[in-house]
């Protein structure tokens, strides 16, 4: 049996609420706290602040509302079928595209701000590198293995366990894959609260939703979500490759050029699982 004994399902609006809920109340209690670290000069470590909200808000809430859904603990959070290793092939393949995407898209945005609002966008990208910067960077080995447990290893867990598990499964039982991995996909993206990259998060959100559907275990999509985070870290420290660097040195055609080359990528590996989910269903 599958099922818990509980009488039916959430509605719709309910999960995606809580999904919502839960995000943003990860953002403000690590603010909050933060804010009086600061004020009381409690000397206490954003970065394990940080960690810390995502542990007790994105992970350990998730768990605790989990109880809510008539769903066994495996079913719910995709831990019943083994990890086919081809599932990770198409996660690291479907990566690459994402970056390209990511690479091309941020680069056609620009050209298509307007030139009063250049100055602006300008400072948001600052700002948002300033932030990353003081969340991940540091001086040494300490340092970086702090940014990466910070920074790619509890939030891919954490967030995959509540969209991926979570949100995703629990929209499933009663809705299409499509709508399950638009809506929590959507969301993932948006709560990153970052303008500048919202397009490309949905896209690897709506990607590792297809990638936990059909691998059938939430262990895939953490790795993928660790591997990207943990490269992004990486780049940080020793600076981007040059096929990912500098986005404002890429005309408008090349800029058009990556950005198709990048989704029709990802929508090629996502059109591979769909085919593999398809096959095993004959």
């Amino acid at each position: 049996m599958n099922y818990k004994s509980i009488d039916k399902f959430p509605s719709n609006a309910i999960v995606i609420l809580l999904i919502i809920g839960i995000t943003l109340g990860f953002n403000l209690f690590g603010s909050l706290v933060t804010i009086v670290s600061l004020q009381l000069d409690l000397g206490i470590d954003p970065k394990l602040i940080q960690a810390m909200s995502q542990l007790i808000f994105l992970f350990g809430l998730t768990l605790l509302i989990s109880n809510i859904i008539p769903l066994k603990f495996k079913v719910l959070f995709r831990l019943k079928e083994n990890i086919e290793l081809k599932f990770i092939f198409y996660g690291i393949v479907g990566l690459f595209f994402l970056n390209l995407f990511n690479t091309g898209f941020v680069s056609l945005q620009e050209y298509m701000i307007p030139e009063s609002l250049m100055g602006l966008y300008q400072e948001y990208v600052e700002l948002m590198e300033s932030i990353y910067e003081k969340m991940l960077m540091g001086k040494d080995a300490y340092d970086f293995l702090l940014a990466i447990l910070i920074g790619a290893v509890i939030p891919a867990i954490s967030e995959e366990f509540l969209f991926r598990g979570f949100g995703q499964r629990s929209l499933e039982e009663k809705n299409s894959v499509l709508f399950s991995v638009l809506v929590t996909g959507t969301i993932f993206g948006v709560i990153h609260f970052n303008l500048i990259n919202l397009f490309p998060l949905i896209l690897i959100g709506i990607f590792l939703g297809y990638l936990a559907h059909y691998s059938k275990n939430i262990l895939v999509p953490i790795f993928i979500h660790f591997l990207n985070n943990a490269v992004s870290i990486l780049f940080f420290y020793i600076g981007e490759p040059d096929l990912f660097n500098d986005e404002t040195n890429l005309t408008f055609f090349n800029s058009i050029l990556i950005t198709s080359t990048g989704l029709i990528g990802v929508l090629a590996i996502i059109i591979i699982l769909i085919r593999s989910g398809n096959l095993k269903n004959v």
